[in-house]
C-alpha cells in the first residue's frame, strides 16, 4: 500500500509543479514542522517509509492537486 500511496502522491505532485512553477523549497515552506531536504527526501524514489507517505499527504492537503 505504501508503494502505491507514494507514486500516486509524488506523481501528482509533479504534475502540479510543472503546471505552477511553485518550488519544492516554497512547498516545503508552506508544511509545518517539514524541512526542504525532508520534502525532498520524501519526493526521491529512494525513499518510500511511512513518514513520507505523511509529509506528501500534508502537502497534498496545503495545495489543491488531482490524486487521479
Amino acid at each position: 500500500m505504501t508503494e502505491i500511496a507514494l507514486q500516486k502522491y509524488r506523481t501528482a505532485i509533479e504534475k502540479y509543479r510543472k503546471k505552477t512553477g511553485i518550488s519544492i523549497k516554497t512547498m516545503a515552506f508552506a508544511l509545518d514542522g517539514v524541512s526542504e531536504q525532508q520534502l525532498r527526501n520524501a519526493l526521491n524514489k529512494n525513499d518510500g517509509g511511512p513518514k513520507s507517505v505523511e509529509i506528501l499527504a500534508k502537502l497534498t492537503d496545503a495545495f489543491p492537486m488531482d490524486l487521479v
